[in-house]
């Protein structure tokens, strides 16, 4: 007997298309430094996050199982993301003088001057002290010459202080793109229903591309949204780590400084699915 093909048209099944599109995606996130930074990130905050819950309690005796083996193992591997990360920065500072230069970090054509005044100098001009600053505090906690002549911490708290000042531009810029995205948005609403009250044929291709331009705003609002809790995540952490004495009286516990780095970790990369899912 002939067997029927229950794919006449040789058309993908549903598993292809969702494996493809998988595929596709993973090679667009992780074809860019900013985004594979995203995914260490996930991997390290993670991976200290099951170190801390499977680290063994102070009344365990038992040295043998397997949690005491887990906790420090996954702290290890934490922390050699961590570096792992500050190698990715080596790529950050050309990145950040290119912004400076062009203004491109003010990502689009905004109406209002502001944002991208704040976006090349609280932004771009700030990332371009932290990055020669990171270089220096890398050096000196791994190369062991530079130990002695290096205080790594010291230099990696003044860093910080500017990583905070690009994170207060990020999310003064963010309040400024939400309020101008919805302003536009509010118009594009008033237009259609204005374009709609109107009789005509005139009137379909007036109103071809309203609900488009108003899908395109909504992205774009959700996007900020996105950037607003992520600096919010953030800044706790940022005033940490830019405080003298960071390393050794913090102003956050271990759980709450890795808890926010965490979420954060987890809300960029849904940031970054989403807007490349548009």
């Amino acid at each position: 007997k002939q067997l029927s093909n229950p794919n006449p048209n040789n058309t993908p099944t549903n598993n292809n298309n969702k494996l493809d599109k998988f595929l596709s995606t993973y090679g667009a996130f992780t074809s860019k430094t900013f985004t594979t930074d995203q995914a260490l990130k996930i991997l390290q905050w993670s991976s200290w996050a099951i170190s801390y819950a499977t680290r063994p309690s102070s009344t365990d005796n038992n040295n043998n199982n397997n949690s005491s083996i887990l906790s420090p193992s996954l702290q290890i591997l934490s922390s050699e993301l961590s570096f792992t990360r500050y190698i990715l920065r080596f790529f950050g500072f050309f990145h950040s003088l290119e912004g400076f230069r062009s203004g491109s970090w003010s990502g689009g054509k905004w109406d209002n001057p502001a944002i991208d005044t704040i976006a090349k100098y609280g932004m771009a001009g700030s990332m371009i002290l932290y990055y020669p600053l990171e270089y220096v505090a890398y050096a000196g906690w791994k190369f062991p010459a530079l130990k002695k002549k290096v205080d790594a911490n010291k230099v990696s708290a003044v860093s910080c202080v500017f990583w905070t000042s690009y994170i207060i531009g990020d999310f003064w810029c963010s309040v400024l793109k939400w309020r101008e995205l919805k302003d536009k948005l509010g118009r594009v609403r008033e237009e259609m229903l204005g374009v709609k009250k109107k009789k005509g044929d005139d009137t379909k291709d007036a109103i071809a591309n309203l609900p488009e331009e108003e899908v395109d705003l909504l992205n774009k609002i959700r996007h900020v949204k996105l950037q607003l809790v992520r600096c919010l995540l953030f800044i706790l952490p940022a005033i940490n780590w830019s405080l003298p004495n960071w390393a050794t009286n913090p102003l956050l516990g271990e759980l709450p400084l890795n808890g926010l780095m965490l979420a954060e970790a987890y809300t960029s990369v849904y940031q970054s699915l989403q807007a490349m899912s548009g």
